[in-house]
């Protein structure tokens, strides 16, 4: 989902203050982060209590209502600005032993590294915990929370997948198959009714293929609206009501535990989305609540950082999470370097011949930023970010993920060891996707940039599924 970029290679204190595992700062012990007011308080406007306004959960049954590129021929013509900030420049001669450093090999034990590259998507148990995923693109949530109930010794199945966009449904379905009607192509915001409405005929159509109780429900409702790209309608978007469809659907439902990601800007809300929907699912009978997480200190190779709602039945969720050693691009992607232009996941796209030569320039002169000069002038003002047109490196996370990942204009997204971008499949990997994931029945770049974009970190379901099993909470 598109967010502003967290670049750690600008400021190596980056973080120092951002919510690990447990939810304390790290040497700040129990800070307590986005705090949640007892009363929601709807900014430009009074108070409004949901309670009294919704009555007890409804019932189905309620009426309807090569590894150097040279310079592309003719490159300097077509940029004469850039070349003659160029020209002169002593390159610097760069061996890829020296930019590579040995990595270890990964422990027979770890978990994640082997969920990454396995290649057999997972196996699903009608008897198995229900999984319903709102809003949930390609599947990156309902992967996670597969992979955490796996390692607990639980089975699970999908029982409803729910977005608006069909080609990420196409490629979800590839991956998990089973029957068509698990797959609904739908506008949450078109079908459902108000929190405390009574039950529609498309709502009831909409989770006839759900069982009520005792199934998980996950969440990445749209966060355009509240990302720090978004200059336009940040923190008031109509899109940021779309995060109220939560609750419905656990009205609806009744989940046993409830899982919300989203960007860590959703508490900046004027539109109270996120008070809103805690206040809803509080009214339901669900103990809430909520965190921002740094994903980086729970094994995703990203300084990504996000806001984490949990609503369960019968206790309050603690925040007990593990915290790992932040892992960095080698052990995501090197694996992955001999592959490159195999197939249209493997490719990465063609740059123009300015940002070629850019691109060039920070190698041959083991550069990791770019100089102010060489950017394109409407990019030469005053800015903080330093990660645009910016070479990632082997030994630290990749900023955060975008659908952007494919052009250096957009982040810090040149990759540490070949002149080009990453390619769909080394974004995939960033953003913890396994490689069972079907992403190659998507041919279009631009389509499978921004699902893969899109996701939500898988590890980040597994962490949590994990978490709520041993809490007994699921």
């Amino acid at each position: 989902m598109p967010e502003a970029a967290i670049d750690e290679h600008r400021d190596p204190l980056l973080g120092e203050d951002d919510i690990g595992p447990d939810g304390a700062a790290r040497g700040q012990p129990h800070r307590q982060v986005n705090p949640e007011p007892e009363t929601v308080r709807v900014q430009g406007g009074s108070d409004r209590s949901l309670r009294a306004r919704i009555p007890a959960p409804v019932c189905l049954h309620d009426p309807p209502t090569a590894l150097w590129h040279p310079l592309p021929a003719g490159s300097a013509s077509r940029s004469p600005a850039l070349a003659a900030n160029l020209r002169g420049l002593m390159p610097t001669v760069c061996d890829e032993r020296q930019l590579m450093p040995e990595a270890t090999a990964p422990a027979a034990a770890d978990l994640d590294w082997n969920f990454l590259r396995t290649k057999n998507p997972p196996s699903e148990d009608s008897s198995g915990v229900q999984v319903i995923d709102l809003f949930s693109s390609l599947g990156g949530l309902t992967f996670g929370a597969f992979e955490g109930l796996r390692r607990k010794g639980r089975s699970a199945r999908l029982g409803l997948a729910v977005d608006s966009e069909p080609a990420a449904l196409r490629v979800f379905r590839a991956t998990l198959a089973g029957a068509e009607r698990r797959y609904a192509c739908a506008d949450l915001s078109a079908v459902l009714a108000h929190v405390a409405d009574r039950t529609r005929a498309e709502e009831r159509a909409l989770v006839a293929p759900v069982a009520r109780g005792s199934s998980l429900l996950l969440a990445g409702p749209p966060c355009q609206g509240h990302s720090a790209l978004n200059n336009h309608t940040r923190h008031d978007d109509p899109r940021n009501d779309l995060y109220l469809a939560v609750a419905r659907v656990a009205r609806l439902i009744e989940p046993r535990a409830v899982v919300v990601e989203n960007v860590q800007g959703i508490g900046s809300d004027r539109r109270s989305a996120a008070q809103l929907c805690r206040a809803a699912l509080e009214e339901l009978g669900y103990e809430v609540t909520a965190r921002r997480l740094d994903l980086s200190r729970i094994g995703v190779p990203q300084t990504r950082i996000r806001h984490v709602l949990v609503a369960t039945q019968d206790a309050e969720f603690k925040w007990e999470l593990p915290e790992l050693p932040k892992r960095d691009l080698r052990w995501a992607i090197k694996d992955l370097l001999d592959l490159e232009g195999k197939t249209h996941l493997d490719s990465p796209p063609n740059p123009t011949p300015a940002n070629q030569q850019r691109m060039d320039w920070l190698f041959e002169h083991g550069e990791f930023d770019l100089p102010n000069a060489l950017r394109p002038v409407c990019h030469q003002s005053d800015h903080s970010y330093r990660s645009m047109y910016g070479r990632l490196r082997w030994d630290r996370p990749a900023q955060t993920l975008t659908s952007g990942f494919g052009s250096m204009g957009q982040g810090r997204y040149v990759h540490p060891l070949r002149r080009r971008t990453l390619t769909p499949h080394e974004a995939a990997r960033l953003q913890c996707l396994p490689d069972f994931v079907a992403m190659r029945v998507e041919k279009r770049r631009t389509l499978l940039a921004t699902m893969i974009g899109n996701a939500a970190p898988p590890l980040l379901a597994a962490r949590m599924v994990e978490a709520l099993i041993d809490q007994r909470l699921l």
